[in-house]
């Protein structure tokens, strides 16, 4: 129930985007340690059509901001603003977490902790 795609809660036609939004509420649950909408069965179903997402960097403030984007993109409530295919939906979630390590590699570096002869794997 807490990650049903609003189109298929509407019983309108669903695709691989249905299971897109469902995988996106699996992520944000996982990620967030919060279902994307609480309530009653009701309320639930009514929040998955109707209201907003919030994002998941405002309920976890240490997800990045481009993690953050993928997800509430991946759970759009049209399907038609999802990613276009799971590999742009995986392509987001690489980049994000590339930028994410890249930038752990500089603070390292930068702190005089981190060896710029060193990869990300040896931190």
């Amino acid at each position: 129930m807490y990650y049903v795609a609003p189109e298929k809660l509407q019983r309108k036609g669903e695709d691989f985007h249905s299971d897109m939004y469902s995988l996106g509420g699996t992520l944000y649950h996982a990620l967030t340690g919060h279902v994307p909408f609480e309530g009653t069965v009701e309320e639930v179903v009514s929040a998955q059509v109707h209201t907003p997402l919030t994002p998941p960097n405002q309920v976890a403030t240490d997800i990045t901001e481009l993690t953050s984007n993928a997800l509430v993109r991946a759970m759009a409530k049209h399907p038609s603003e999802r990613f276009e295919t799971y590999d742009e939906f995986a392509m987001a979630l690489e980049a994000a977490r590339s930028h994410l390590l890249v930038g752990h590699l500089r603070k390292a570096e930068e702190d005089g902790h981190g060896d710029p002869n060193k990869g990300w794997w040896r931190l």
